[in-house]
């Protein structure tokens, strides 16, 4: 195989995993919204309908919980959420939240919005956990 071969394979294939990363993080062809702490905590407290769900393991969210969540684990995310209200999704570090927000959005709910960083991000902010 030719130099020029090689270094084509090697771009095709950094592009494939970066196209995966960002897809998986939420980043593109995603229905839903990723906002920061800082906006989700503003939502918290602002006087709209917000619902905020936890999909983190049953374990997880009792030893610790943003203030107000309710926990639905992700492999019943489809089947417990209120529709009439605004949706933010968070999980650990904002896999499972970001799968959870596609799988709302693709329900057909229509404010879905995902926490980067789940509860890392959340605490790097600044912001507490209910325990």
């Amino acid at each position: 195989m030719t130099d020029n071969k090689i270094n084509l394979i090697m771009k095709l294939l950094m592009a494939l995993m970066l196209g995966y990363f960002a897809y998986f993080k939420g980043w593109v062809f995603s229905d839903f919204e990723n906002i920061s702490p800082q906006e989700a905590h503003k939502l918290l407290f602002s006087p709209n309908k917000i619902l905020l769900i936890d999909v983190r393991s049953k374990k997880e969210f009792e030893k610790d919980y943003i203030q107000g969540a309710r926990h639905i684990p992700l492999n019943k995310i489809d089947t417990e959420v209120i529709r009439d209200a605004e949706i933010i999704v968070y999980s650990e570090r904002g896999e499972r939240s970001v799968e959870a927000s596609r799988i709302l959005a693709n329900r057909g709910y229509q404010s879905v919005s995902n926490l980067e960083g789940g509860v890392v991000f959340w605490i790097r902010a600044g912001y507490e956990l209910t325990k």
